[in-house]
């Protein structure tokens, strides 16, 4: 979530699955309908800081059919401010809602309700290490929390000096983005103590990990440090870096379902397969007037998802492109979709 952005622009207005059809389709049609056993995408819609109206929508990959704000419609209540991502963990959903400072837990089939986690000061993104330990980055704590899955609540955090993004665990190791620091951090996840550092240049946002193990991180820059794009063997450290073009914002690091290969957004979409030995030339999509915000995969049907959060007032469009960029057809989301998790 580009938290900082969406309260300027507050302040001024106040002031993811294989398919052969390429033919674009018209929008799915919006349904209360539960569809607890249907294959499909979560959908985090941040909606605007401190308006309260974050949402979070499942499109059905199977009828077409998008539901909107399922836990409201759902549980009776809105679900808070500022919807960041989720994560899937056995048969539970658990949606981090950072301005509201707390991790929704729902059915991640029903849809309903069965804990909330507070004590956060800005929760990010969730990892999990077990089944009874997960990790939560946090925008305004130095540290990443330690959650009992078991308890459903913090057990205890560990001191990182930067506010932390993005993560991925790989053996007894968590990488973990420096977002205020030029490091990707590791911490050991059997004594959840802070054991490396690796240096990256400034501001790693993004991170994932490929077919072969080895992790990519995206890094937004801070000038005269450029943005670049690192690849991190778990073990050896650094085995590729990349700089972006001079005025690059880069975001939403994903990858297909086999790993293979990345994307991102810097104004356009971009591809590269791992391999690469150098940046693509060109964008995959071309924005072509529209303010690509969100992006994810849909591994169900083997397309790419990326929305439009046009002014960042009015509900995004959420298109859908095979992996050559071709234009399969979009449906509307809630407002500002920044997320996008198969199920």
């Amino acid at each position: 979530m580009r938290k900082l952005h969406l309260f300027s622009l507050f302040i001024a207005i106040t002031g993811v699955l294989s398919s052969c059809d390429k033919t674009p389709v018209l929008g799915p049609k919006n349904t209360g309908t539960i569809d607890s056993m249907a294959h499909g995408i979560f959908i985090c819609n941040e909606g605007n800081f401190q308006w309260a109206n974050a949402s979070l929508g499942f499109y059905n990959t199977s009828t077409g059919n998008m539901q909107d704000d399922i836990f409201k419609s759902n549980n009776q209540r809105s679900l808070g401010d500022v919807l960041q991502s989720i994560c899937l963990l056995e048969n539970k959903a658990y949606l981090l809602v950072n301005n509201s400072q707390k991790i929704e837990v729902i059915d991640s089939k029903t849809f309903k309700s069965t804990a909330t986690i507070t004590g956060f000061n800005s929760p990010r993104y969730m990892l999990p290490i077990s089944n009874q330990k997960a990790y939560v980055s946090d925008l305004y704590e130095k540290a990443i929390w330690i959650l009992d899955l078991n308890q459903q609540k913090i057990s205890g955090k560990i001191a990182i000096p930067s506010w932390t993004e993005e993560m991925v665990v790989s053996g007894n190791k968590a990488f973990i983005c420096g977002r205020t620091s030029a490091f990707v951090y590791v911490v050991n996840v059997q004594t959840d103590a802070l054991m490396d550092s690796i240096a990256i240049g400034y501001g790693a946002q993004n991170m994932l990990t490929d077919k072969e193990g080895k992790i990519w991180v995206l890094c937004v820059g801070q000038n005269p440090i450029p943005a670049q794009l690192h690849c991190i063997h778990p073990i050896t450290g650094i085995e590729k870096s990349f700089s972006l073009p001079a005025g690059s914002n880069p975001s939403r690091l994903v990858c297909n379902t086999a790993k293979t290969t990345i994307y991102w957004i810097n104004t356009h979409i971009y591809a590269m397969a791992i391999d690469a030995k150098q940046l693509p030339q060109n964008p995959l999509v071309q924005a072509a007037g529209r303010n690509f915000y969100g992006l994810g995969f849909n591994g169900i049907q083997g397309e790419i998802l990326a929305s439009d959060a046009k002014d960042y007032v009015q509900k995004s469009e959420v298109y859908r492109f095979d992996t050559l960029g071709l234009n399969l057809g979009s449906f509307k989301a809630g407002t500002n979709a920044n997320y996008f998790l198969a199920r």
